[in-house]
């Protein structure tokens, strides 16, 4: 077979591998929230649930100054093992914690330390694989691709999440969860070594990096606002991943088969929604698209908050999970084209320091204001985010206009 040959279908054969190795991280992820934030949730309240998800957030934030550097300086493809490495190791602690229920709390505290150094590193160095290995025009529809199979992965991470919390046991859960991730490490040994970099010679300067990285953001205002608006679009997600085990628990007085079908629904309207994107794709030429999304989206969580009817309350999730899955696919497939392979490791950082700092505040807040009642939170975010919508609208509206004169 001719070399040219060979590498086409090679490359064809990575986007299938990435978009099933995104399958079974959000299946992981999936799993993983149903689990720690029902058991959480029996343990404590949603201040307990709302400190692991702080925790998350703030490791991410303090180590992605270091991972997008590393992403950028070292071979991704031994990145993207240690990634993996670290994602197992936080799975094994999990199981220790079920085994010794006296060491629960502390073993949910320590498996989302060590998930989220892994996820960390994962991102970037998976992202900078697919630029080596994908046409730059492609990305956008690689990048819906992998978002299905992401909300596909999602879909049977929550629905069986709480089938087995329902029917089984908790480390049922989690040994899936540690197969799953088992089966991304096939993955990388056999795609992904293609396409490793040349890692880079000089020792690291985080400063120095950053510093040149933060520029090149700044400059192109196209990507500045892709990771504002991704930060924003991962906030709803945040949102709902702290208060919807005490939303369900306390304001419902429901047990965790509504909570379960609740996060089914998440799942299964961003599948839904981004099928439809990809038959229709003039939803996502618009470059005020996500803008649109992110105050429907506010608008969708406040009648979501009011409401106390469980099908209505079904369906508007499912919407909130298809707007939230749309947006966010909208903003990787920008980031994907805008972003230099060279810089990749450090944009995707920067996203990653934003929803983590978004996060800290989401999550941190009931424990800080002491409301139990979530119903509250929802109202006030949901506000927020209509409001940053409809401002970024004006905005890039505004700003094209300037644009459109000056031509």
């Amino acid at each position: 077979m001719p070399a040219t040959q060979l590498q086409g279908w090679r490359a064809i054969a990575l986007q299938y591998a990435v978009q099933a190795f995104s399958f079974a991280s959000m299946a992981t992820i999936g799993l993983s929230l149903v689990v720690t934030s029902w058991v959480a949730a029996e343990l404590g309240s949603i201040s307990l649930v709302g400190q692991l998800f702080f925790i998350g957030s703030a490791t991410s934030l303090l180590f992605s100054i270091f991972a997008g550097v590393i992403v950028d300086t070292r071979n991704r493809y031994t990145v993207v093992q240690s990634g993996q490495a670290l994602r197992l190791l936080g799975g094994a602690i999990l199981v220790s914690g079920f085994l010794a229920p006296e060491f629960l709390r502390l073993g949910l505290f320590a498996y989302t330390l060590f998930f989220s150094l892994g996820t960390i590193l994962n991102a970037g160095a998976v992202e900078g694989i697919v630029q080596r290995a994908v046409a730059e025009l492609d990305r956008m529809k690689l990048t819906i691709r992998v978002s299905i199979a992401r909300q596909v992965g999602m879909l049977c991470g929550t629905g069986l999440g709480g089938v087995l919390m329902h029917n089984a046991t908790e480390i049922a859960s989690v040994a899936t969860m540690i197969g799953l991730m088992l089966f991304q490490f096939v993955l990388i040994f056999v795609f992904f070594a293609p396409y490793q970099n040349t890692p880079s010679k000089t020792s690291i300067n985080v400063i120095l990096s950053w510093k040149q990285g933060l520029k090149a953001i700044w400059q192109q205002s196209q990507l500045l606002l892709a990771i504002a608006s991704v930060g924003l679009f991962f906030s709803t997600s945040q949102m709902a991943n702290v208060l919807m085990p005490g939303f369900v628990k306390y304001t419902l007085n429901q047990g965790s088969d509504i909570y379960g079908l609740l996060e089914t629904a998440w799942a299964v309207g961003g599948g839904a929604m981004l099928a439809t994107a990809a038959v229709q794709s003039r939803l996502l030429k618009s470059s005020l698209a996500e803008f649109a999304v992110l105050a429907l989206i506010g608008v969708l969580m406040i009648v979501f908050a009011s409401s106390r009817n469980i099908p209505l309350l079904v369906a508007l999730y499912a919407g909130l999970g298809g707007l939230f899955a749309l947006g966010r696919a909208i903003c990787d497939g920008r980031i994907l084209i805008l972003a230099r392979n060279e810089e990749i490791g450090r944009v995707r950082a920067a996203t990653t320091m934003l929803i983590s700092l978004f996060g800290m505040m989401i999550y941190i807040s009931p424990t800080l204001l002491g409301l139990s009642n979530p119903t509250p939170y929802y109202i006030a975010w949901g506000a927020v985010m209509t409001l940053c919508g409809l401002f970024l609208i004006a905005f890039k509206a505004k700003r094209h206009l300037k644009q459109q004169e000056v031509a």
